[in-house]
């Protein structure tokens, strides 16, 4: 059995990450308990250390047990964006408050050390990795890996099928609330550049695909680090072209 812990699951929300994290589950033979990262308590750590773990998104786990797990568990750590930071991203930490040193704060020191004892760490790019190897060098060995997004079989098939579908001249940008997709910079683009574009949001996953399947392409420009931005991925297997910036992590891997 494996314990999988993260702030969230498909059921709670449906991002990219969540998505990864549902393929993986699904993708295994082992049964799979979900546990949310903010419910972890030592008692329940204690009452699993026999069992295989696996660490997603757990951004909301108290500060005060990841030395216990690391103490106590077998553990592999799949890191989705940048945990050493108070804001999950420096960009944003430095457009809010001027600076990001959180790197060097007494959490994110804990976070490199729960990292470090993983029997496998993941990261999205391998530019999101080399972010962390300048940031904690001890983190650079063979048990550091690049996973990118992953995709269950039901998700490949409907890749495939929609891949068929005729295009049309159309641009898609991904309507954000977030800082870090610039929706705005996208909008601003398009209008610049004279493309034809439509604006989507609050849409199914399977209606997003639709939707890459039918447009010429996808244009992106993050304000920050996106260290794999699932989207991206699924306009180039539906034969998007894509306008993106380097602010997208894994553009070129």
């Amino acid at each position: 059995m494996i314990i999988f812990v993260s702030d969230l699951f498909v059921s709670d929300y449906v991002g990219g990450g969540e998505l990864t994290t549902e393929a993986i589950i699904e993708g295994t033979n082992i049964p799979v308990i979900k546990a949310h990262s903010a419910s972890l308590t030592k008692e329940i750590v204690d009452n699993f250390s026999d069992r295989y773990w696996i660490f997603g998104n757990c951004a909301n786990i108290p500060t005060d047990l990841l030395l216990h797990i690391v103490k106590t568990l077998n553990y592999s750590v799949i890191e989705y964006d940048y945990k050493f930071c108070s804001y999950r991203l420096r960009e944003k930490h430095i457009a809010a408050e001027g600076s990001c040193e959180c790197h060097n704060t007494s959490r994110a020191k804990m976070f490199s050390i729960f990292f470090s004892h993983a029997k496998s760490l993941w990261f999205m790019s391998a530019k999101q990795r080399d972010i962390y190897y300048e940031m904690f060098p001890f983190l650079e060995k063979p048990t550091t890996k690049v996973l990118s997004s992953v995709f269950n079989k039901d998700t490949l098939s409907l890749l495939k099928q929609l891949s068929k579908n005729k295009k049309e001249d159309r641009w898609l940008i991904q309507r954000s609330p977030s800082w870090v997709k610039g929706s705005d910079d996208a909008v601003k683009y398009a209008k610049d550049n004279n493309l034809n574009y439509e604006e989507f949001s609050n849409v199914s996953y399977d209606e997003m695909l639709k939707k890459f399947s039918t447009s010429k392409g996808f244009l992106f420009l993050p304000q920050g680090s996106d260290t794999c931005p699932r989207t991206v991925i699924e306009a180039k297997l539906l034969g998007c072209e894509l306008i993106l910036n380097d602010n997208v992590q894994h553009k070129d891997e």
